[in-house]
């Protein structure tokens, strides 16, 4: 029964620009067609027990009132649930949807913020979070006021008035309150007005809990009522709102019909919450795991900033919630409702589907493992590993490379126990196991922390000999170093528990107990002067990030002077521990951290490796007698010198440009720079001493400059080498880098980047892939013959003239060049320089014959010619298999021979 009673106090109507929906008012034929929403049903199915139904308790407070027991994807499954397929030319309630308005917050409801064409799975959704009420009051009332839920061809009339709202039993629904937002809303709001609310009137004192009230059976009011005591305040807003109790005859009718007493409204009511829902009085489980959940397979990431993972797919589910951060990979096991069943470390957990999107393939790779178990021990990286968001090597989103070395302490282990999960300062990473050993008591005391948190303030160590360790515990001993007092650090990192701070020292990055420091301005670091003693060891710069700064601390950085790497450094004085060095530089007196440098030798100085130099490749003379030295330090004389004018190339200089490495005669060495000068291109032009023979033939790949020495600097007569020049070297600088070529003007040096070896046409090889040939050619111009079949192979050529006649031998593979027999001797020329000879040129007697003299045999019939070529026909005979005939002559490649027959030579 739609039913409200006159003159109630009602929640705030829509003006006529807020209407959601325009309608016509309604007719009493609508009402009247409203009211059979009360009665049966006729598809519903009875499974409520009617005996438990209390007028006096319907539906308890804590049910009524609990507005997490359905999210919007719920809601909106349960509506598809219902009405799988609409009738055509209808659109049900799962599909409609509507234009709610901006509502303010009052005391009866919290601000609910409009949106155009929202379903009406969301009005109900926003609705029961803006006022909270059940979401599941709002579908029971839907449905025993106008049977909206599972109707299959709902008029657009049940929309306008959906809820009742505004539709007392004594007049015609106000038309204000039409439209489906306006309805949803409205009710929700009326049933929290009803408890007259801190800020509202005292209006609603009828049907108040905690008395007994008469209410009546019907309408008519000489139907009667009977007392009912209301237990509570839900019962009370049913009451308010349709203000019946069903009958005898009513609760024996299930969703029927009763007598002419009976009413059904809140009857209606208690069976649909009963039957969608559950009890009306005693709050359902919330983390009840569901009967019978659907299998997922995919793959999904988290697009809410922090999403709640809950033990069952409830928002009223509160137990053992765990927050997943935004782009979390989730592998999903299970669907039900709009929720999914989720891997994550701490176990099996139920998300909101709404929150989730597809993941991509690679993103896949990176889905939370299924729960993990607890580890405790700390482990050693016997290699540099790849710290990984979750146990696969195929997860590279988040990775981390960590040194080997490194200390860390596990907290998880894989279920195959192959990855184990570690702090990490601020993250926490997976582990591949196999790059790890366990680590000993002395090691797990300097494991890395885990969940630390940035820092920047400063400090000045109090005490000379502070421990500075590798980790925020005092038993770690690994690398522990001793800090001088008086010195400035800035905090990097605060452990858990902030007792400790990673601070940057002269030392490099530890930690230090926080008792040990007393917090400074920023403007006070610089300015801070440790106690200092004298120094007299040298050392080596080695860092590539080192520099010098004007005070004890790298905090004062604006000022910082870069040092190269294999920089010399002999400071004067340090600090009491040694931690900072200071050194006279052109800036004056700088301090140096001590961890940039490394102390060395005068031996082991000269004998490792030259750091921090860079190619060099001009030619220098010496301006003053100088020493040579095996390294770029003053350290490393080898007691030789070189005389003044002595010119020799460069081939290294330090960073720093003050030392040069030159290639002497004896040996490379290294000079002091300012003992030489740029040679001259004469004094460039200085035949090298130490090359070597050559004889390889090169081509030059593009235009170059053939010098008279191996130097760039070398100006002096120079020629220009052309594209493509081929020639033979004779001789090669020490170091490969010049070659000393045969050219038409003469022996010239050309830069060995400049040329390629000479391929087979280059040198006028005659090529392997070129064919026999043996027809007769005549030359139709003079040409010159090739020792091979390229236009550049002029060497050895011979001019042959115009009508030669000649046998070709060979002819090239692209069948551009013949090889054609001449007297000369065989010569390659150009296809389209000769014709085919006639039948009489190609009779012409061979000028190049032998004598011969055995006899010989026709094995099979054959023709006998007046000339050795196949061409010639004039005068020819045939012989006949068997003849005996003797040889007078033979040509040049002896393929043809000339017979004594009966008829003459042959």
């Amino acid at each position: 029964m739609i039913a409200m009673l006159a003159g109630l106090l009602v929640a705030p109507a829509a003006s006529a620009v807020e209407q959601t929906v325009v309608a016509d008012a309604a007719t009493t034929v609508d009402v009247e067609a409203a009211l059979d929403a009360e009665t049966a049903i006729g598809d519903s199915i009875q499974t409520a027990d009617l005996s438990k139904f209390q007028a006096g308790n319907i539906i308890s407070d804590a049910v009524f009132f609990d507005k997490s027991t359905m999210t919007e994807a719920q809601i909106q499954a349960f509506l598809e649930k219902m009405v799988p397929t609409c009738q055509s030319g209808y659109t049900c309630l799962k599909d409609w949807y509507d234009t709610s308005r901006n509502v303010s917050a009052d005391a009866m409801c919290g601000a609910y913020s409009g949106g155009t064409r929202e379903r009406a799975s969301r009005i109900i959704y926003k609705v029961s979070q803006a006022c909270g009420i059940n979401p599941q009051v709002i579908l029971a009332t839907l449905q025993k006021e106008q049977g909206l839920v599972n109707h299959v061809w709902p008029s657009d009339w049940r929309y306008r008035i959906a809820m009742g709202q505004g539709c007392p039993d004594t007049a015609a629904c106000d038309t204000r309150y039409y439209g489906f937002f306006n309805q949803v809303y409205g009710a929700a709001w009326q049933f929290k007005r009803y408890a007259n609310p801190a800020g509202t009137s005292q209006y609603f004192t009828w049907y108040a809990p905690g008395k007994t009230w008469n209410i009546l059976w019907n309408p008519n009011h000489d139907c009667g009522s009977s007392p009912v005591y209301v237990q509570n305040q839900a019962t009370a807003n049913l009451y308010y709102y349709t203000p019946y109790q069903p009958n005898a005859a009513a609760i024996r009718a299930g969703y029927g019909t009763g007598d002419g007493c009976s009413s059904y409204g809140n009857r209606n009511f208690y069976q649909y919450f009963t039957d969608w829902f559950g009890s009306t009085t005693t709050p359902v489980n919330a983390c009840a795991q569901p009967s019978s959940p659907k299998t997922a397979v995919k793959t999904y990431v988290v697009t809410a900033s922090s999403l709640n993972a809950r033990s069952a797919p409830s928002l009223a589910c509160n137990e053992n919630i765990s927050a997943l951060a935004q782009d979390t990979v989730l592998q999903a096991t299970a669907v039900v409702d709009g929720w999914l069943r989720v891997n994550t470390e701490a176990g099996a957990r139920w998300v909101a589907r709404e929150h989730l999107r597809y993941a991509t393939a690679d993103e896949s790779a990176c889905a939370l493992p299924a729960k993990t178990g607890s580890a405790q021990y700390a482990y050693v990286l016997v290699a540099q590993a790849t710290g990984r968001a979750v146990p696969s090597s195929g997860c590279a989103s988040d990775a981390t490379e960590i040194a080997a070395g490194t200390i860390v302490q596990a907290f998880a282990v894989s279920a195959d126990k192959d990855w184990v999960k570690v702090d990490y300062y601020d993250r926490s990473y997976w582990i591949d196991r196999s790059n790890l050993r366990r680590a000993s008591d002395t090691e797990t005391a300097c494991a890395a922390p885990g969940g630390t948190s940035p820092a920047k303030l400063f400090y000045v160590v109090r005490d000379a000999g502070t421990s500075a360790r590798t980790a925020p515990e005092a038993t770690c001993g690994i690398g522990r170093a001793s800090i001088s007092g008086g010195v400035v650090v800035q905090a990097l990192e605060a452990n858990t528990a902030r007792d400790w701070l990673k601070v940057a020292t002269g030392r490099g990055e530890m930690w230090i107990d926080r008792d040990h420091l007393t917090n400074i301005a920023s403007s006070a670091v610089c300015s801070v002067t440790p106690g200092t003693r004298d120094a007299q060891m040298t050392y080596l710069v080695t860092s590539d990030s080192a520099a010098s700064y004007s005070a004890a601390t790298r905090a004062c950085a604006s000022d910082a002077e870069p040092m190269s790497i294999g920089t010399v450094l002999r400071p004067h004085s340090s600090t009491d521990k040694g931690d900072w060095l200071v050194v006279t530089t052109e800036f004056g007196d700088r301090w140096v951290p001590r961890d940039a440098v490394q102390k060395v030798t005068a031996e082991e100085l000269c004998q490792q490796a030259s750091l921090g130099t860079r190619p060099a490749k001009l030619t220098y003379a010496v301006i003053e007698e100088s020493s040579t030295f095996t390294a770029p330090y003053a350290e490393c004389s080898d007691g030789a010198q070189l005389a003044v004018g002595a010119v020799a190339k460069a081939i290294e200089v330090t960073d720093d440009g003050a030392w040069l490495k030159l290639a002497l005669p004896d040996g490379d060495r290294w000079i002091d720079r300012s003992t030489v000068r740029y040679a001259t291109s004469q004094e460039s032009c200085a035949a090298p001493e130490d090359t070597r023979a050559a004889r390889l033939t090169y081509t030059a790949k593009s235009a170059t400059t053939g010098r008279i020495a191996p130097y760039d600097e070398c100006g002096l007569d120079t020629i220009d080498v052309a594209a493509g020049t081929v020639a033979t070297a004779s001789q090669v600088t020490a170091d490969g880098s010049w070659l000393k070529m045969k050219l038409a003007e003469g022996e010239y040096w050309v830069a060995r980047s400049d040329v390629d070896y000479a391929t087979a046409a280059d040198r006028c090889i005659e090529p392997a892939d070129s064919r026999t040939a043996k027809l007769t050619y005549v030359l139709t111009s003079g040409v010159a013959g090739r020792v091979a079949p390229y236009d550049h192979c002029s060497g050895g050529s011979v001019d042959l003239a115009a009508d030669t006649i000649a046998t070709a031998v060979k002819v090239s593979a692209d069948r551009q060049w013949l090889k054609l027999s001449v007297s000369e001797g065989d010569f390659w020329v150009p296809r389209s320089s000769v014709r085919y000879a006639t039948n009489l040129e190609s009779c012409v007697e061979p000028t190049s014959t032998s004598s011969a003299r055995l006899t010989y045999v026709v094995t099979t019939d054959t023709i006998a010619r007046s000339a050795p070529y196949t061409e010639c026909t004039i005068g020819s005979m045939t012989l006949v298999a068997g003849t005996v005939a003797v040889a007078v002559e033979v040509n040049e490649a002896r393929d043809w021979l000339k017979l004594r027959l009966p008829g003459g030579e042959y």
